[in-house]
């Protein structure tokens, strides 16, 4: 009996756990490192970012260097979505070039300071650079209490 609970089989089957728990935790370190330097290497690849009202939430455009975009909307819990395709510059004018159509899109806007105005669309769609841009809460008339 003292043979199957001998000390050499108990420090066996400890050293197997320790070793799969440190694999898992390396395995977990080193994935958080790549999707880390994966998003950094991305981000340096962004050369404009817009934001938009759409919703509850908000839309987004990002325009990248190598002249694609990416439009992203989330309005409530079916109102959602993703188009990716290629842009272009015509004077004051961005031109929109998506794989796939959308009605929340326009295909031409006007460049005016830090907004993008939709030519075919209420001006209401507009863009703002993200760095200047308020939700609707925010501009919202705030009380001031005394």
């Amino acid at each position: 009996m003292s043979r199957y609970f001998s000390n050499s089989r108990k420090a066996r089957y400890s050293n197997g756990r320790t070793n799969l728990i440190a694999i898992i935790v390396l395995t977990a370190i080193l994935s958080g490192i790549l999707l880390y330097f994966t998003n950094e290497r991305q981000n340096k690849q962004v050369l404009y970012s817009y934001c938009g009202d759409f919703g509850f939430y908000g839309k987004s455009l990002v325009l990248m260097k190598d002249s694609t975009f990416r439009f992203s909307y989330h309005g409530c819990s079916q109102a959602n979505g993703f188009i990716a395709g290629n842009w272009n510059t015509n004077g004051r004018f961005l031109i929109l070039l998506p794989k796939q159509t959308n009605e929340l899109l326009d295909k031409k806007y006007q460049l005016k300071d830090n907004e993008l105005i939709p030519i075919n669309k209420p001006e209401e769609d507009k863009f703002t650079l993200c760095k200047y841009y308020k939700s609707k809460w925010e501009r919202s008339t705030k009380i001031k209490i005394p």
